[in-house]
């Protein structure tokens, strides 16, 4: 009996932390046209049309190409924007190298944390009388809601 109660409630703990995670990031998917290749999630994706979204599971992050239908999922962490912010996608750039850095719609928001491939970009950049890692320009391109 008490075996079964500790399932039961090992299950509803799984099932609000699910429901929770619907409510954590980005209100709707967003799509937008990509007009270079970029990496995401440690992989990389063509110029193109995309659609992005909460993943599934809390503190993921869904990218989707809508031609190949190659997809991501990264490690993401919620973002707060203001009231009536605009969907957008923004890249951390280094030179020729593009890497998505938020989603944001709305309501809400995902930030993606620098990865492996971003630090190597940003310590080749390095700048040489300081010896500190280039700071990135950040590429804002507009999205909308909706898959």
């Amino acid at each position: 009996m008490k075996k079964q109660i500790l399932n039961i409630v090992v299950a509803l703990s799984v099932i609000a932390a699910l429901s929770i995670a619907g409510f954590a990031g980005l209100s709707a998917p967003i799509k937008a046209n990509i007009p270079f290749d970029f990496m995401a999630g440690g992989q990389k994706f063509p110029a193109g049309d995309y659609a992005v979204r909460t993943g599934i599971i809390q503190g993921t992050l869904e990218v989707r190409n809508l031609k190949t239908k190659q997809t991501v999922f990264a490690i993401s962490q919620g973002l707060e924007v203001r009231a009536g912010s605009k969907p957008q996608l923004v890249f951390r750039r280094y030179g020729n190298q593009y890497f998505l850095a938020k989603a944001t719609d709305y309501s809400g928001g995902i930030e993606l944390p620098k990865s492996k491939a971003e630090r190597e970009a940003a310590k080749s950049k390095r700048d040489l009388l300081t010896m500190k890692d280039a700071e990135p320009e950040f590429v804002t391109l507009n999205a909308q809601i909706g898959q």
